[in-house]
């Protein structure tokens, strides 16, 4: 349809004379091939909206597509200044006139919705890098807290340690026990620089489990 518009219209580019269908012809094959990946992309993104490299390619692929329609645009407006004067000396149509003019229309629109969805493509990549942002931040508050929690986890660990030693000492000093004469029902025992005392033998269990 847009061949159609602009058939039989030529224009002057760079002092040479071309049919304004051929000087198109570049630009319409490399939009072409931009929809076509921008449709890809789309497609994929559909089933996987957050895949921050598909959001990425779209953002790139969207402002390639803005460049190439600007290019198209600025063919076809260098186009009309000179259709202007071949309507004039009756060597285009009014008809070929008003299919550049709708030509041109179209192009204008799609340009502005290619960078309306380049705008928010760029909003949606800003929001990846605010979250990415955020996430680094709370990495580093976890990572701080960790370093935080070095001391107090080694106190507990200490603790664990004298508790094993405590109960350790304990077991050698019931190792050490003697009996007492006359009443072998009784135990002496003993814990460090603490004086001993004599206790029944079937107490000595829970005694162990109460000495500090």
């Amino acid at each position: 349809m847009a061949g159609n518009r602009i058939k039989g219209i030529t224009v002057e580019i760079g002092g040479d004379t071309t049919k304004l269908q051929t000087a198109l012809k570049g630009v319409n094959t490399e939009i072409r091939n931009t929809q076509s990946q921008l449709r890809d992309v789309e497609k994929l993104l559909k089933l996987d909206p957050g895949n921050t490299e598909l959001i990425v390619q779209k953002h790139r692929l969207l402002a390639q597509a803005v460049s190439e329609t600007r290019e198209k645009l600025e063919t076809l407006k260098a186009a009309q200044q000179q259709a202007d004067e071949a309507l004039r000396n009756g060597t285009i149509s009014q008809q070929q006139y008003d299919g550049l003019q709708r030509e041109i229309v179209e192009t204008e629109q799609r340009l502005r919705s290619l960078e309306e969805q380049a705008n928010q493509s760029a909003t949606a990549l800003q929001k990846i890098g605010a979250t990415g942002e955020k996430l680094q931040a709370v990495g580093d508050k976890v990572s701080g807290v960790g370093q935080k929690l070095l001391p107090v986890t080694g106190v507990v660990t200490g603790l664990g340690t004298a508790a094993v030693k405590t109960a350790a000492d304990f077991d050698s000093a019931m190792s050490k026990g003697r009996l007492c004469p006359g009443r072998r029902d009784l135990i002496l025992i003993s814990s460090g620089t603490r004086p001993g005392r004599w206790v029944p033998k079937r107490s000595s269990l829970r005694l162990r489990r109460r000495m500090p």
